[in-house]
C-alpha cells in the first residue's frame, strides 16, 4: 500500500498528526554552549509518566517532584514499540524557582491549564505523555535556556516562540 493511501485508509491518522520542523540552521543559531549541563542526560530527571494508570490525575512521581527547585521541563510523547528512541517533544517550559513557584507546583498546574493547545495535547496524548525536568535555581539561565531550546526545537504545543534572546554576560571569577 502506498503511504498516502495508508494515511487515508484510517481517519484517525489525521487526528494524531504532528508536524516537526527539523532545521539545522535553526539548531545552530540557537545552540546551547557545549559545556551547558542541560545537554547531559544524566543531569535530567528520570522519565516520568505524567498521569496515573487511569489517566485521570497525576502519577505518584509527578506528585513527589521536588519543591525546592525550578528548571526546564519537557512534555513528550512516548511510543510503544522502540521505547528507547520513539519519543517526540511536544512542549518545553521553564519554572523559575521562587517562594511561590517550584517544579512540582508547576508540573501539577498543567492538568487544569485552560490554554487550548495544552488541552489539545492532553486530549490527544494523555496515555502516552511523559515528563522530564532539568533542575536549576538559576532563574536567568533557566529563562535563557528555555528560549534557545524552543527556538531550536520548535515543539508543536509551544504557542509562543520567543522573538529575542537576552545574552547573559559572563564575568571572570578572578580579575
Amino acid at each position: 500500500m502506498k503511504y498516502r493511501a495508508f494515511l487515508h485508509s484510517d481517519p484517525d491518522n489525521f487526528q494524531y498528526e504532528l508536524k516537526y520542523y527539523h532545521n539545522p540552521k535553526r539548531w545552530y543559531a540557537n545552540e546551547l554552549e557545549a559545556n551547558n549541563p542541560i545537554r547531559n542526560i544524566s543531569n535530567w530527571s528520570d522519565e516520568i509518566k505524567y498521569l496515573n494508570d487511569t489517566n485521570e490525575t497525576w502519577s505518584d512521581e509527578i506528585k513527589s517532584l521536588p519543591n525546592d527547585t525550578g528548571g526546564i521541563y519537557v512534555f513528550y510523547l512516548k511510543g510503544i514499540n522502540i521505547l528507547f528512541i520513539e519519543n517526540y517533544i511536544l512542549y518545553i517550559g521553564r519554572c523559575q524557582y521562587t517562594t511561590k513557584q517550584n517544579i512540582r507546583k508547576r508540573a501539577m498546574e498543567y492538568l487544569t491549564d485552560d490554554r487550548i493547545m495544552i488541552q489539545e495535547m492532553f486530549s490527544r496524548w494523555k496515555e502516552y505523555l511523559y515528563y522530564r525536568f532539568f533542575p536549576s535555581n538559576n532563574n536567568k539561565e533557566t529563562c535563557q535556556d528555555e528560549i534557545l531550546l524552543i527556538k531550536a526545537i520548535f515543539p508543536q504545543y509551544n504557542e509562543d516562540i520567543p522573538d529575542r534572546i537576552i545574552k547573559v554576560r559572563k564575568e571572570p571569577a578572578f580579575k
